[in-house]
Parts: C-alpha cells; structure tokens; sequence
C-alpha cells in the first residue's frame, strides 16, 4: 500500500507542476492571464501542460451551434473555452476542475449551501432549454451550473418563469461559467 501513496503523491506533485492552478483564479471575465474577448491562440499561449479537446458548445449551454475547446490534465477536465459562433474570440470560460477557485473561495464543484454562504438571498432559475437550473452572481459574471433533473431540483417552480429560492443544499454546482 505504501508504494501505491507515493505512486499517488509523485503523480499529483507531477500534476501541480505541469499546470499551476493558483495562477488560474476565476474573476470577472477571466481565469487568471485568460480573458473574455481574447483569442483561443492568444489564451492558448499562456498555460502549459494540458491536452486540447473539442466538444460542441451546446453541452456547455450555449445554442446555435459552435464548438468548445476543453482542456485537460490528464484525464481531468479543467476548463473550456467557448468562442463566439465561426470565430477563434473567447465569449466564455467555463471552470470545471475543483482546484480552481473563485476570488471569493469558492470552486465550480461547490454546494448550494456553500453558495448561499457567500449568496445569503441566492436564488436560482430553471433553465428551460436544458433543464439545468442555474445561479447567477451578476456583480462577478459568473454562472453556478447545476445539471439537475426533475427528481433532484433545487427549486420549487410552480412558475415555469419565476426563480427559486434554494431547497435542496447538499447539491454541487457541475461548473462555473465566465461571461
């Protein structure tokens, strides 16, 4: 056993070298050196150490069409660029890794009562399209993305258009979205 936890602990000190979360701060309009309006080469030219995929923007919520570039440690997801539709100009960051933290503490897998913590009249919304509901810190830009189903809600929406105070605190939050 003991060969497998220095296996795990030379892996995650390898990890942390290779891309140095603390420098990735979510904040309005960024994560870290990456800022909305620049572009997918400008961005990709300031991290190191993370595999480049591709994914369909819609899965991030964004309709129309267009794509997402999702970058990877290893086999972790930790953020996605999202470019305005047929061009390379960043519109939106989503953070995903749990290493990465808001400048308030917080990190995109965080609960709604670690949330409403920071959001004491936190509410949250159904998001019709997609099902998902979602919580909006409008001074920051960001969005809590909560993938929930109808058996797990947050909310109560017995208006379709009216947002909820949160019932349900255990639930985390599947990514944050920078505007």
């Amino acid at each position: 056993m003991g060969n497998a936890e220095t296996l795990s602990d030379s892996l995650s000190m390898t990890d942390s070298l290779l891309f140095d979360f603390d420098k990735f701060p979510i904040q309005k309009g960024s994560l870290g050196p990456l800022h909305i309006g620049m572009t997918i080469e400008e961005a990709e030219k300031l991290f190191t150490g993370l595999i480049k995929g591709e994914d369909e923007a819609g899965n991030f919520g964004f309709d129309g069409g267009g794509k997402s570039y999702l970058y990877y440690l290893n086999k972790e997801l930790v953020f996605g660029l999202i470019p305005k539709l047929e061009t390379d100009t960043i519109l939106s960051i989503v953070a995903i890794h749990n290493n990465l933290t808001t400048t308030n503490g917080l990190h995109p897998n965080a609960s709604v009562q670690q949330i409403q913590a920071l959001y004491p009249d936190m509410i949250v919304e159904h998001d019709l399209l997609n099902g998902w509901e979602i919580f909006h810190d409008a001074t920051n830009q960001w969005q809590f993305v909560f993938i929930t189903d109808e058996n797990e809600r947050i909310g109560d929406y017995p208006d379709l258009d009216a947002p909820s105070k949160p019932k349900r605190l255990q639930i985390q939050a599947d990514w944050i979205t920078i505007f």
